[in-house]
């Protein structure tokens, strides 16, 4: 009988801890927990509002560059079940981010329904050293995808950049342009790359290893009625075939 009112009194006292932290202000929260994130990411949270349970940022920002404004919700069944699983919005005028996250005690990651679009100049903010400048519209649909510690991501889905430009030296007219995602045999993932009909013709393949070592492979011409200063820039990569390929190929590691 002791025993049994020992761990019902247990149950009540973590059932009591989880619901003080869960109920907790965010913008306590944040403040304990910021020390640590900034060791692992460079990303800030601003005008704090809400709980851990469900709140909001008026900003968040990677490397001092706001993305747009945040909310959260967790979810109860998750945390039942020893995990933590959240749903997130995140959004401003040209960006928004919407998606569901579950985080397991090994570390890992699920996410599921993962939906982003944003202007493809944003990815240059994330690399300021690069002497290229990028535009169109850059939309990522994921149905799913594992993220573990020390392993390359498993991800199901598609990348589409829509009229897709870069400017290097001159503007150079690509189209649209697609990566098409899914979970390889043996960890890790694959992809298929592929061009909607406009100026630049691609297909290729991206690996990505569960070594988290990465593989690009593709074939690039110019069709007829492109710009001139595209078949230019794809001289760069070197002699085409006799069929007026350009091959491109690159490698290295997360």
């Amino acid at each position: 009988m002791r025993r049994a009112w020992l761990k019902y009194a247990l149950v009540g006292l973590l059932t009591y801890a989880l619901a003080l932290i869960v109920l907790l202000p965010a913008q306590q929260a944040y403040g304990v927990a910021q020390p640590y994130l900034a060791r692992s990411m460079p990303v800030t949270l601003h005008d704090l509002g809400g709980s851990v349970w469900a709140g909001r940022a008026g900003t968040l920002a990677w490397r001092s560059t706001p993305l747009g404004a945040l909310q959260w919700e967790l979810s109860p069944w998750q945390l039942l079940q020893g995990r933590l699983g959240v749903q997130w919005q995140l959004q401003d005028t040209a960006t928004a981010l919407t998606g569901h996250a579950t985080v397991r005690r090994d570390g890992s990651i699920a996410l599921r329904d993962v939906a982003a679009r944003f202007p493809a100049a944003q990815l240059m903010l994330f690399n300021p050293g690069l002497p290229i400048a990028a535009d169109g519209t850059i939309a990522v649909k994921l149905d799913e995808a594992r993220l573990q510690p020390q392993a390359a991501p498993a991800l199901r889905g598609t990348v589409v950049w829509s009229q897709a430009l870069l400017v290097a030296g001159q503007p150079l007219k690509l189209g649209d342009l697609r990566l098409t995602l899914q979970p390889a045999e043996n960890g890790g993932s694959s992809g298929a790359i592929s061009d909607g009909g406009g100026p630049l013709e691609i297909t290729g393949t991206l690996v990505l290893d569960a070594n988290r070592s990465y593989r690009l492979d593709a074939k690039l011409r110019a069709r007829p009625g492109a710009d001139a200063a595209l078949g230019t820039g794809l001289q760069l990569l070197g002699r085409a075939d006799a069929r007026g390929y350009h091959t491109l190929r690159y490698s290295g590691r997360l």
